[in-house]
Order: C-alpha cells, then sequence, then structure tokens
C-alpha cells in the first residue's frame, strides 16, 4: 500500500512540474518572483489519494483510539508573522446517520487536550513565522456510534470553482493569504 501511494505522489509531483512548467506561460502570475504572490501560501492534507482526484483518501480509526492526520503548509519563506489556517469536521455527506462532535469524536490537541472549535465550527492551527511543515490534526473517537465523518482543510459551507483561484482563499489578511487545494481539501475518517 504504501509502495502504491509513493508510486501516486510520485506521478502527482511529475504531473505538476509540467503543469507549473505551461501554466507560468499561460499565467505569469504564478512565476516565483512575482510580487502579489510572495505572500501566498497553499494549506492542504499531506497524503494525497488517486490522480486525478485527492479528495478520496480514507482513514480508519478505532472506539477509543486518536488518528493523526498530516497536514501540510507550503512556502519558501521565513517571515515575521505566524500566518493561521483553519480546519473543520463534518458529518458524512448523505448518510444520514450522522456522528456528533463532541459525543462519538473530539478533536484533540497532540497532549490529548480536547480543542473547541469557534462559532463557525473552524479550529485553528498556527504556523510559525509561515515556515514550510506539516502538523497533524487528531481526531479521537469516544466510543460512540459507528459511522463516517469528514474532516476539510476549507470551509464546508463555502465552494470552490477550480477556475478561479480567488474562491480558494482560507484567509486573508493585509500580511498574507493562505489558499486551500481544490484536489486535496478533505478526508474522510471511518470511525469502527
Amino acid at each position: 500500500m504504501k509502495r502504491l501511494m509513493r508510486i501516486n505522489f510520485i506521478i502527482y509531483s511529475l504531473i505538476l512540474c509540467f503543469l507549473s512548467v505551461s501554466c507560468s506561460k499561460d499565467h505569469p502570475e504564478w512565476e516565483n518572483g512575482q510580487p502579489g504572490m510572495e505572500h501566498v501560501y497553499y494549506y492542504c492534507f499531506e497524503k494525497w489519494g488517486s490522480i486525478p482526484g485527492g479528495n478520496d483518501v480514507t482513514y480508519n480509526i478505532e472506539q477509543g483510539k486518536t488518528l493523526a492526520v498530516p497536514t501540510q503548509f507550503y512556502s519558501n519563506f521565513t517571515r515575521s508573522y505566524s500566518p493561521e489556517v483553519f480546519y473543520y469536521t463534518t458529518p458524512m455527506p448523505g448518510t444520514g446517520d450522522e456522528l456528533v462532535c463532541g459525543q462519538d469524536y473530539v478533536v484533540v490537541d497532540e497532549s490529548g487536550k480536547t480543542l473547541s472549535p469557534d462559532e463557525t465550527g473552524a479550529y485553528k492551527m498556527v504556523w510559525p513565522n509561515a515556515k514550510k511543515g506539516v502538523q497533524n490534526i487528531y481526531v479521537k473517537a469516544l466510543n460512540g456510534k459507528t459511522g463516517s465523518i469528514r474532516v476539510y482543510t476549507f470551509d464546508p459551507t463555502k465552494s470552490m470553482d477550480v477556475t478561479d483561484v480567488t474562491t480558494t482563499t482560507i484567509i486573508k489578511t493585509d500580511e498574507y493569504e493562505v489558499r486551500a487545494m481544490s484536489e486535496n481539501y478533505y478526508v474522510t475518517v471511518v470511525i469502527d
């Protein structure tokens, strides 16, 4: 399984390289060294699914256990500011058998302390000095019902248009902008 994932990652990386070469000719604003892109970053899940696609990654977790779901922040710089991003959990759409956060599962930090979402359902994650890296989202099953949830790196109440990059913005401040990737903004967590 790991070998297949590595092969998929290599193939996807090659596709991205080819696309970036062709995109830079069609969209010069995406090229390195463009002032408008110097403070734009990307946040997504670290593991990719099949290509094309990317939103088909599924994790399984047993009752009473905690699952670490890796997310990645893309940056080539170290800055004086520390960008904030947000992630969300929701019941699995269309199943009718909804798991409830706080009853069937909780989101915790690395030490196991339960985190509370803000009024919009968002959990905050900070990327110190805008350095690239990987941080985990932790989901703990509470010996409740079995079923599935989705974990998002993009507000699930909003929609993305893959032809309009402005719809991928997670957060935009006077100092920086963080965008989601349209092919890797949610994963499914199955609680057994």
